[in-house]
């Protein structure tokens, strides 16, 4: 079961490093992958059974800034998601595109994250 656990938070860590490298090809690069990699290393240190509680709520208090933030661009593709492809190219007549695929990444970044600390719970909080 330990080995299942350690495979489940190396799959997650992957995927967030994954996004990470998806970011250099952004505007803003560096705060995109720094914001994936922080949210990496939660998953990544849980493989060697090392829980840091002010790395992890600090990952979770940027992930919710970043919701509050990119929430209303969310809310307004969601308005327009008949008529527009969230896969297209930035467009600055339509910022709520990238906003809506900012908030999808950092909502899957957050669960990614939560879900590792639950199930690792169990072992750590004990």
């Amino acid at each position: 079961m330990n080995i299942f656990l350690k495979a489940i938070y190396g799959v997650f860590g992957f995927i967030l490093l994954a996004f990470a490298s998806l970011q250099f090809n952004d505007p803003d690069p560096v705060i995109w992958v720094s914001f994936y990699v922080i949210c990496a290393l939660v998953p990544l240190l849980l493989i060697a059974n090392k829980f840091y509680r002010p790395m992890f709520w600090f990952a979770v208090a940027i992930c919710s800034l970043e919701i509050l933030n990119s929430a209303p661009g969310a809310y307004q593709y969601y308005l327009h998601m008949a008529e527009e492809p969230l896969m297209q190219g930035m467009n600055p007549q339509k910022p709520y595109i990238e906003e809506c695929r900012e908030f999808l990444g950092v909502l899957i970044a957050l669960g990614l994250m939560v879900v590792s600390v639950l199930m690792a719970r169990v072992k750590l909080f004990k």
